[in-house]
């Protein structure tokens, strides 16, 4: 039987965590905290199919219509249904001319979505000269994370019958109860939380520590660029071959933050910088491997690691302390303190919550962010009549830190795309900061 969805759920620390720091890009005076998930197409997907199943699916409709509100000052922000009716999730198809071996169109939508007002999220169809297409979902962070924006498109573009129960879908039932004081009645258990997870965020974030941040920042307007690189099937091969000769097969992710932190130390030396440490923090799913719901909302907490300039320029180091670090917060529980806190937070205005993520760094946060996307749409084989052959994340870097990278895999093939606030690195510095990573995962600088 399907259950009715509700009208209004809470945020979680997540949602609260990635708000604030959409308030902080466009304080930066960038745009606001938008995702994007581009899938490239082969042959011509049906388009008329795809107005159907949006127009047909209750699930886009009811989160076509939420918006980010505060019933009172003090409690808990919630996603609430606006009042009038809405159609759903809008698909705006176009024209487009992209280059045939780019997995982005040309020219790349780009809306200011906001979590204040519905819809939070787009859905684009750019056909292209060349007979493939691209479709472009872009949301609002605070409105879910990658795997969430997977998910929801799985749901939209797989021929299996649609699920019967969108309220498992997109919920998670932890969100569901009503409005209440819930975060104060617990209050000195969050509070012992959120002092040990001050203490990892001071133990970790200490100076010095290496900031992309100019001495001289440019004047807003900022802009975000993106640099997509794809390793071809024989070139990840390569990587899983050299990642299980450093015993890091188990942990792929550690061997990217590896090779990420690596090449940024190139560029730390080669502006003369390279004696502060590199903080990196590294959202932690929470949803169980291979779990299809929720799509809502950010089910994330953090786990932060730090690497010492006198240890990033070697590879199985940096990867030894990244295990030995993860192991030892796993052990302390340092998620479950993060996601204890976020929450604690939520029910602090926005602006003061800011201040007190970047008061501990004097307002330089960390060096980098990194996530790993791992595999994308393992099932997904046609979209609508038209052949998937790439899928890319672009997550927006924020000001601070100036970059952000993300890696994920489709088909066999490698990905990470290199997102950077134009004033925070150069065109040389994403150059080698490119061919350092790529040299890295593959071990070519050991050849």
């Amino acid at each position: 039987m399907t259950r009715a969805l509700p009208p209004s759920i809470r945020l979680t620390g997540g949602d609260y965590f990635v708000c604030a720091i959409d308030r902080q890009m466009r304080r930066a005076g960038q745009r606001g905290n938008v995702c994007r998930l581009v899938l490239r197409l082969e042959g011509a997907l049906d388009e008329a199919r795809l107005r159907e199943r949006l127009a047909a699916s209750v699930a886009c409709g009811w989160i076509s219509r939420l918006r980010l509100t505060r019933f009172l000052p003090l409690l808990p922000p919630r996603w609430r249904t606006s009042g009038a009716a809405h159609p759903g999730i809008a698909l705006s198809a176009g024209q487009d001319r992209s280059d045939p071996a780019s997995p982005l169109p040309g020219s790349l939508p780009d809306p200011d979505l906001c979590a204040g007002r519905s819809p939070a999220l787009a859905l684009d169809l750019l056909h292209g000269t060349d007979g493939a297409s691209h479709l472009v979902l872009s949301w609002h962070h605070a409105l879910m994370d990658a795997r969430g924006a997977e998910l929801l498109l799985r749901h939209l573009l797989q021929d299996a019958a649609p699920t019967p129960d969108p309220r498992a879908l997109l919920l998670n039932p932890a969100q569901t109860g009503s409005v209440g004081w819930r975060p104060w009645r617990s209050f000195p258990t969050r509070l012992n939380f959120a002092r040990e997870s001050l203490a990892v965020i001071t133990s970790t974030c200490r100076e010095p520590f290496f900031s992309l941040l100019p001495a001289s920042p440019a004047a807003p307007p900022r802009r975000n660029e993106y640099r997509v690189c794809w390793l071809s099937a024989a070139a990840t091969a390569r990587v899983d071959a050299h990642c299980r000769l450093l015993n890091a097969g188990f942990r792929r992710s550690h061997f990217y933050l590896a090779a990420s932190i690596r090449a940024l130390h190139a560029v730390a030396v080669l502006r003369g910088a390279g004696g502060g440490a590199y903080v990196v923090p590294v959202p932690h799913d929470l949803r169980k491997r291979g779990a299809t719901s929720p799509v809502l909302s950010n089910q994330i907490s953090f786990l932060f690691f730090r690497i010492e300039a006198s240890q990033a320029a070697v590879l199985p180091v940096v990867i030894l302390e990244l295990s030995r670090q993860m192991r030892n917060q796993i052990g302390n529980r340092t998620p479950d303190s993060f996601l204890a806190s976020m929450e604690l937070f939520t029910p602090i205005p926005l602006g003061l919550y800011l201040r007190q993520i970047l008061c501990p760094t004097q307002g330089k946060f960390v060096t980098f962010i990194f996530s790993d996307a791992g595999e994308s749409f393992p099932d997904l084989h046609e979209t609508l009549g038209a052949r998937t052959t790439a899928v890319t994340h672009l997550a927006p870097a924020s000001h601070p830190p100036g970059l952000t990278v993300v890696f994920s895999r489709f088909r066999g093939r490698l990905c990470f795309v290199i997102s950077w606030v134009d004033d925070c690195l150069t065109a040389r510095e994403i150059d080698l900061l490119e061919h350092g990573v790529r040299d890295a995962l593959t071990g070519e600088e050991f050849r």
